[in-house]
């Protein structure tokens, strides 16, 4: 059975649920997008891999067109010191573009449209010059791409795969029907925080597991606050700019929910504003309706 975290805060939980992952997985990999969540989850599972003498490796899908402290803030988290591998991916994945009929979808990191693009490219990721996934076909949803990422990470390692995501289930309902109940998943010796992966129909020895699942806006700044931790930069000019806690978010710009804040990046990141509003069809016309 798994443990009740009842008598527990947040934190403690977490660190549990860590260890139980170091104890159980030999290889294990944690999916970061810059943003406070997945960046609190992996310095803590750094805290706790290096004091039980275990590696890990992080996976973070550049979708190009985000602000620059964002990056920065990744290349803070390159340099925890128990990261084995760190897989910077700048391939040309297709993403939504909610800003336009004509391209309901781009592709970010696109080799037709590199004099376009809002950023150069690390000079240390994986790209399409020098991709190691022999299964990636350019135009890939990002959503495929994290699936087969898992497959190909399986097989390379071989044995029960962890896979750490930095989710929160206090900002959908969705989200916590998915990790909280049990009667439609396999988990992992039963604890509710965890997932095992399926693709095509078909469970692979992969666990995805949620260690901060329950945490709040609050505990996540607590966190970082308490343990001084580092953080993106970008989310206190978003609060200097109106944001509360509960409405900061990183992602892609064009998506259905995200073209709403496009003007963000105006107010947060001038430079970064004029290349986002070049980089796909008639979002120049779109800012004239925000």
């Amino acid at each position: 059975m798994a443990k009740k975290y009842l008598e527990k805060n947040v934190l403690e939980a977490t660190i549990d649920r860590l260890e139980i992952m170091f104890q159980n997985f030999d290889n294990i990999y944690f999916s970061v997008s810059g943003g406070k969540d997945s960046s609190v989850m992996v310095q803590l599972a750094n805290r706790v891999a290096k004091r039980m003498n275990k590696k890990f490796d992080v996976l973070f899908i550049d979708l190009e067109a985000q602000y620059r402290y964002t990056i920065e803030h990744v290349e803070e988290l390159k340099q925890l010191s128990q990261i084995r591998d760190f897989y910077h991916i700048t391939l040309p994945i297709a993403l939504r573009n909610a800003v336009s009929v004509l391209q309901p979808k781009w592709i970010c990191w696109e080799e037709e449209s590199k004099h376009l693009w809002v950023r150069n490219m690390p000079e240390d990721s994986i790209n399409i010059q020098n991709c190691p996934f022999d299964w990636f076909k350019k135009g890939e949803e990002f959503e495929e791409f994290i699936v087969q990422f898992a497959s190909w990470y399986q097989e390379k390692y071989q044995g029960k795969v962890g896979c750490g995501i930095g989710i929160r289930t206090d900002e959908s309902l969705n989200r916590f029907r998915t990790i909280a109940f049990q009667d439609k998943k396999i988990t992992f010796e039963g604890y509710n925080w965890t997932t095992k992966l399926k693709v095509n129909e078909k469970h692979i020895d992969v666990y995805n597991f949620y260690p901060i699942y329950d945490w709040t806006a609050e505990d996540i700044w607590g966190a970082v606050s308490r343990l001084d931790l580092k953080f993106n930069y970008i989310y206190e000019l978003m609060y200097k700019n109106g944001l509360s806690i509960y409405e900061q978010r990183l992602c892609q710009p064009y998506g259905d929910d995200q073209r709403n804040g496009l003007d963000q990046f105006k107010a947060l990141e001038y430079d970064t504003w004029s290349k986002v509003l070049n980089r796909v069809n008639r979002c120049k016309f779109w800012k004239y309706l925000l």
